[in-house]
């Protein structure tokens, strides 16, 4: 038997109240139902009628404008690393945080490590699925490990070069 994931947030484990349907399988009444991006494109109007909130569940080579249109009405999306090699999702996050306003749930899944939490953050992510083997630990350890920045991530905070300018100023 395949050990359950866990769901993380910067702070750690948290409660994961969705629900991973099969392309194939109802969507319960009132639930909060994550499909696929392609049985989200054929029943999105079926799916938001029925469900309490839909998520949908993407990759790293998604066309952000196929999906675009039904971004308001998401709840979740789960963006998922196929190998650790590839830094797609990284700009997936960050293309639907500032280019498409995207401001629910932003979750990662799949082949990441904790030393790369503290970039999927600064790109928007903001919850993480993991399996049994990765450290909440090591996740605390990489979030706290750094507080400023030199070039900005989707949080918006001050930069070092303009911390920097307001301690002149002052």
């Amino acid at each position: 038997m395949v050990p359950a994931s866990r769901v993380l947030d910067r702070n750690g484990p948290i409660a994961d109240g969705w629900q991973r349907l099969a392309d194939d399988a109802p969507a319960p009444a009132g639930a909060s139902v994550l499909v696929s991006f392609a049985r989200l494109k054929n029943e999105h109007n079926a799916l938001f009628a029925t469900a309490g909130a839909v998520g949908v569940d993407i990759g790293g080579d998604v066309e952000l404008e196929e999906l675009e249109p039904l971004l308001p009405r998401l709840g979740l999306i789960v963006v998922r690393f196929a190998t650790m090699r590839d830094g797609r999702p990284f700009s997936v996050g960050r293309l639907l945080r500032e280019r498409y306003g995207f401001t629910r749930d932003l979750r990662a899944v799949g082949d990441f490590i904790p030393d790369q939490v503290l970039f999927l953050l600064r790109c928007g992510f903001n919850s993480f699925e993991v399996g049994p083997n990765f450290s909440a630990e090591a996740l605390k350890h990489s979030v706290a490990a750094y507080t400023v920045w030199y070039q900005r991530g989707v949080e918006r905070n001050a930069t070092v070069a303009e911390m920097r300018l307001a301690k002149e100023k002052a």
